[in-house]
Order: C-alpha cells, then sequence, then structure tokens
C-alpha cells in the first residue's frame, strides 16, 4: 500500500507544472492574436497613445492604440474587429 501511494505521489509532482502562470488577460491576448494575420499592421504591446501613431496611417482606437498600419487595408482591426480610424 505504502509503494502505491508513493508512485501515485510520484506521478502526481511529475504532471505539476512549475512554470510560470498566465493571467487570464495575458490568455485572452495570446488566444485573440494566435493565429491572427496582421496584414502587415502592428499590435502595440502594450497599447499606446494616439499621439503615437504617424500621421496618414489607419489606427484600432479604443482610447489607446494596440494595433495600427499604414494602409486602411480592409478597414477593420484583425486582432478585435473594430474599424480603423485615419490619424490625419
Amino acid at each position: 500500500m505504502k509503494l502505491h501511494l508513493a508512485l501515485v505521489a510520484l506521478v502526481a509532482l511529475a504532471a505539476c507544472d512549475d512554470g510560470p502562470k498566465e493571467s487570464p488577460k495575458e490568455k485572452a491576448e495570446k488566444a485573440a492574436t494566435q493565429g491572427a494575420d496582421l496584414k502587415g499592421g502592428t499590435k502595440h504591446d502594450p497599447p499606446v497613445e494616439v499621439e503615437a501613431i504617424e500621421e496618414g496611417h489607419f489606427y484600432c482606437d479604443m482610447g489607446t492604440v494596440h494595433y495600427s498600419r499604414p494602409d486602411e487595408g480592409d478597414g477593420t482591426c484583425p486582432l478585435c474587429g473594430m474599424d480603423l480610424t485615419k490619424k490625419e
């Protein structure tokens, strides 16, 4: 019986993951961008202020900018689906 318990404990310890844990926010961001085609744009992580975007570029305006690109493309953000805004 003791040997059986020792084997179960050993298997349980081997299955434990001691690596860093992702926060729920990090998991959601990773899932949102996994496999996303940025279509020539840039994902800003962390997001930047609108002032940091070059004139004439298109960006996803959520208060701060998490995505921008130099042209309109299809007009939507590949990360969240919102319409892109042109900085003028």
